[in-house]
């Protein structure tokens, strides 16, 4: 083949390899970059051999090396790290700290290196995490506002961050392995001074710059209004910094981090990320592609039990040491676990320190394939052990119940579970919970919060509500809110594995009680309804209503048109979300609703009601409120026969404006009612045994 088409075919190669093998993770719920390096693998000199000399796209692999760290100093948010600084950088600290540490030793163990350079790098490489892969787990199970998944992004972030100290440390690294290889253990302290001068003349030009000269050089440039020119200063501002930072002796790397730390303290930032995305996505994917490719397969068979050894190293010794670390942000023990198992894998930003130091001749090639195997699997079982522990952590919490009558159920009552009942327990005071309890505040309903944050404990205890500081997921502070009194437990929190298993507790302890959880994700719907949640509620689902009746009003369409549009929504909902079956057969019944009308369910539970049909009843008379249905057993009947007798625990569902509703709750003393099909949860109960 013509040698001046071959980078251009390497490079068809390279996107082919990752868009299939990628697309072959994507479906096996797998990270996407242990497919592009698995890409790597298979056309790589050790695989088919498609491309022999990766050398030929070393160039546009150190670009994409480029605008990855870029793109994460455009996208590292300062302010969220130094809104916890201390705690968190503790944490950090603490988990990058004690993984050298071990990784050294380890290093040592197994005679990978007796250079004390070499075992610190690789300890470095180990100590790091994959932002991609924890940020990608935390937002496929809406768990990026849970308190684990915050704690997880923010130590990320310090991992990341802490690429600025290393990056400059190479060259450092290499003097000394050098000096201990020709056996003089000396250094030469001018050019150590010359570099660190260079760093710190370097950092100076980088903040001088994002405080006096970005930001009105940007301003200028976005004075044109061009959509094409804007990304291209970006463009040109970050390779200006990269190349820079090469020329004082540190490495494009780390100049391209910090361009993209300096733009990112401005108001162009969140722009400049959605424009440069898509490039640093195609040209980040030749730098993967390029890492697997020097994956040798025969150092893996000729080497296993040295790659299953680190494996389980990094797995066990990463999430015990990421969950000690966890301590000092937060003293819940399942969320610190959580966030150790969530740290278990080697990150896409050790691949660049491994690239950086076996160019130093700091990483031996023994170190790297082992590490570049090491980081393939781990990455790609942290998804599946982030979906264990959650389970575990259920079957403990069933281990764990205290029998009748045991000691554990003579516990002291605390304060507010002597004087609560048929009270509202609100687990999670955030904005959602607040609104909540402003209302229920102000029509005298009485509640108890369980919260975990100091800081809106504090607030409650000031405010004089009724609190509890702790994790709902615990047996014990459950108890202390008198659950078995409560009428209703509402679970506003965002962590679907917390809501589930209060839920489960919840039930167990008092079977009568009503339960509306909050939950993100369609496929966590049933989870719920199986662990024995009433209703469920999703925020996105209940904006899209009030989003669809705002742009109808605003054409100014008729108010039957709305509704009509609003109830077609609804009743597709219930398929879409898999809701209560019943809630489909009443889906013609929702359609009749006037504007100032709702429906609710009734159990029948009193003489009045119990052995009468709809005729004697005469409820449209007394009340003006109509009986839109009638569950009797299993079976749900939309606009009943009124000489259909009904019995006791039947369901009635009425339909009329709050004045006549309340006029029936009066007339017939019923108490309301949140339904659940017992068929469902019976159904479900199976599957959420095995998840």
């Amino acid at each position: 083949m013509n040698e001046q088409i071959a980078p251009i075919r390497d490079l068809a190669l390279v996107w082919a390899s990752a868009l299939f093998t990628g697309q072959l993770c994507t479906r096996l719920k797998q990270p996407v970059i242990a497919g592009y390096m698995l890409g790597g693998i298979a056309i790589g000199p050790h695989g088919l051999k498609w491309i022999s000399q990766p050398d030929q796209i070393e160039m546009l692999a150190q670009f994409g090396v480029a605008m990855l760290l870029f793109t994460l100093g455009l996208d590292l948010s300062l302010k969220r790290i130094f809104a916890s600084a201390k705690r968190v950088f503790a944490a950090g600290a603490t988990q990058i700290g004690l993984t050298i540490a071990l990784a050294g030793w380890f290093a040592h163990a197994f005679n990978l290196t007796n250079n004390p350079s070499s075992a610190f790098l690789f300890g470095c490489v180990c100590a790091l995490s994959s932002s991609v892969v924890i940020t990608k787990i935390l937002i496929d199970r809406a768990e990026s506002d849970a308190l684990h998944g915050e704690i997880l992004i923010s130590l990320s972030l310090v991992q990341d961050l802490s690429l600025v100290l290393l990056i400059p440390c190479l060259p450092l690294l290499a003097q000394l392995n050098a000096s201990a290889g020709a056996g003089t253990g000396s250094i030469n302290f001018t050019e150590l001074a010359i570099s660190v001068g260079k760093a710190l003349l370097f950092l100076g030009v980088v903040i001088f710059g994002s405080t006096k000269i970005v930001p009105r050089f940007l301003t200028h440039f976005t004075q044109f209004n061009s959509r094409e020119l804007f990304p291209l200063t970006i463009l040109v501002l970050c390779l200006a910094v990269a190349l820079l930072s090469q020329i004082l002796g540190l490495s494009l790397a780390l100049g391209a981090f910090l361009a993209g730390i300096m733009i990112s303290q401005s108001r162009f930032s969140h722009q400049a990320m959605h424009d440069l995305l898509p490039i640093r996505n195609i040209f980040s994917t030749i730098f993967f592609v390029s890492v697997g490719m020097l994956l040798d397969g025969h150092f893996i068979a000729d080497n296993w039990f040295p790659v299953f050894a680190l494996v389980i190293f990094l797995i066990l010794g990463k999430a015990a040491i990421g969950t000690a670390s966890a301590f000092f942000v937060t003293n819940n023990v399942r969320t610190a676990v959580l966030v150790g198992v969530g740290l278990a894998q080697i990150g896409e930003f050790s691949f660049i320190l491994l690239t950086l130091g076996q160019n130093s001749g700091l990483i031996s090639d023994s170190i790297y394939n082992l590490s570049l195997t090491a980081a393939v699997v781990t990455m790609i079982a942290t998804p599946a052990l982030m979906n264990v522990v959650p389970g575990l952590f259920l079957k403990q919490a069933q281990a764990l119940k205290p029998a009748a009558g045991s000691a554990a159920e003579q516990l002291e009552e605390d304060k507010y579970s002597s004087r609560l009942a048929n009270h509202v327990v609100l687990c999670g005071y955030g904005r959602i919970g607040k609104n909540l309890g402003t209302v229920l505040e102000a029509h005298g309903i009485p509640f108890l919060v369980v919260e975990l944050n100091a800081a809106l404990i504090e607030q409650l205890a000031v405010r004089g509500i009724p609190h509890i500081y702790g994790d709902g997921f615990s047996r014990l502070v459950l108890e202390k809110t008198n659950l078995r009194k409560a009428s209703c437990l509402v679970l506003t929190v965002p962590d679907p594995i917390s809501s589930t298993g209060i839920a489960t507790i919840a039930r167990e302890t008092n079977p009568d009680i009503k339960i509306i959880a909050r939950v993100h994700r369609a496929t966590d719907i049933s989870v719920l309804r199986a662990a024995g949640v009433n209703a469920v509620v999703q925020p996105e689902f209940e904006a899209s209503i009030e989003i669809t009746r705002l742009t109808l009003n605003s054409m100014q369409r008729p108010v039957a048109e709305i509704s009509r549009a609003l109830e077609s929504i609804k009743s597709r909902r219930y398929s879409l979300f898999n809701t209560d079956p019943k809630d489909i057969e009443l889906a013609e019944v929702h359609t009749h609703y006037e504007d100032d009308q709702e429906g609710i369910w009734f159990k029948v539970q009193s003489d009045l009601v119990s052995g009468k049909n709809l005729r004697e009843l005469d409820v449209r008379r007394q009340t003006g409120a109509t009986v839109a249905a009638l569950k009797k057993q299993s079976k749900t009947i939309a606009y009943p026969d009124p000489e259909i007798p009904i019995d006791a625990d039947d369901e009635i569902y009425i339909v009329g404006n709050a004045e006549q509703i309340g006029r029936f709750e009066e007339v017939f003393d019923l108490p309301r009612f949140v339904p659940m099909s017992s068929s469902t949860s019976d159904d479900l109960s199976s599957d959420f045994k095995q998840a």
